[in-house]
């Protein structure tokens, strides 16, 4: 499949990422879904998407795409990721795979039974330094894994920008993907804490402690504390700790910071405005899932689901004061 046909469904920050990283791959787009016409319309003539529907099922109605991105909210995707599973046809589903267990659950049975492919959108297993940094792990450089570390900090902005979304289900469902990755075994328990400020109706800080199936443990934090117009990927730091060593990535050093009037640090790895980076390499396995050039998935999707287990517990934990919660296991896991 050299060139397939391609719909992005959602056309917000994301929804326009992958449509600039397709275009970096030579696969162009050809259709765009987005309810708002006026956003539709904008953002399918700046990227030269040829077909453009309001919804799924107008796309569906019309004919169904080769292959399609999911980047609507979270809270839609199970309806969007089963109607279009359902058509026969192939999904990256954006993290979290949705924001809730059950629906993530009805999306892993979608996919199990039409057994069409669908791939959880967990962009930091296509990012180069934390690719490497689970090669290592896994090639033993470090001896036997006992600890992973993560932190994510953010600005404030965020608050703003998703009110009503736990950070356990926006930026936290990264760093608990990487545990359960560069731990290489499902989670088992979870305690949370969880903190506000005023003018915040969500949680800015959250602080997990993480057991896994290995006992291996991860300690997790995200906070939306940084200042308003701080760069995105100035303070993100995960680590591992080994019987023999310890290895991390630190994102702490931007490759170019403009500090003028606001401060600049252009994102480089994960998803850079020219359609490179990480997303692009998420994309790359995506479509050779597809068409078989890639037998092996890097994001199985029961550790997709297993994903939003893990955040649903930090949720619960933290609501209930840092009370244990267990993590039930899928039997894929």
């Amino acid at each position: 499949m050299s060139r397939p046909s391609v719909a992005v469904v959602g056309a917000g920050a994301f929804g326009v990422r992958h449509l600039a990283a397709y275009r970096s791959l030579g696969v162009p787009v050809r259709v765009l879904v987005e309810p708002d016409a006026g956003t539709r319309e904008r953002v399918a003539a700046a990227h030269g998407v040829p077909q453009t529907y309001a919804s799924v099922a107008e796309l569906l109605a019309a004919a169904p795409p080769d292959a399609a991105s999911v980047c609507v909210p979270g809270p839609a995707h199970r309806t969007v990721a089963v109607d279009l599973l359902a058509a026969g046809v192939p999904v990256l589903v954006e993290k979290p795979l949705a924001a809730t267990v059950a629906d993530a659950a009805a999306i892993v049975a979608a996919a199990t039974r039409t057994g069409v492919l669908c791939q959880p959108g967990h962009i930091l297993r296509h990012s180069a330094p934390h690719r490497a940094l689970h090669d290592a792990v896994r090639a033993g450089r470090i001896g036997d894994v006992l600890a992973v570390s993560s932190r994510r900090d953010r600005p404030r902005t965020l608050s703003r920008l998703f009110p009503r979304e736990h950070p356990a289900l926006l930026t936290a469902v990264h760093d608990i993907d990487l545990a359960l990755w560069y731990a290489g075994a499902p989670v088992v328990e979870v305690r949370a804490a969880a903190r506000t400020r005023p003018g915040s109706a969500t949680p800015v800080l959250v602080w997990a402690e993480l057991r896994h199936a290995n006992d291996v443990v991860s300690s997790i934090r995200n906070s939306y504390l940084l200042p308003e117009h701080t760069p995105n990927h100035t303070s993100d730091l995960v680590e591992v700790y080994g019987t023999d060593g310890v290895a991390h990535v630190d994102l702490g050093h931007p490759t170019l910071l403009v500090q003028g009037e606001s401060t600049e640090a252009p994102d480089w790895l994960l998803s850079p405005v020219d359609g490179g980076g990480a997303l692009a390499a998420e994309l790359r396995h995506f479509l050779g899932r597809i068409d078989g050039t890639e037998a092996t998935a890097i994001v199985p999707l029961a550790d997709g689901l297993h994903v939003v287990r893990v955040a649903e517990a930090v949720v619960d934990s933290a609501t209930a004061g840092g009370a244990i919660r267990r993590v039930p296991q899928s039997p894929h896991l």
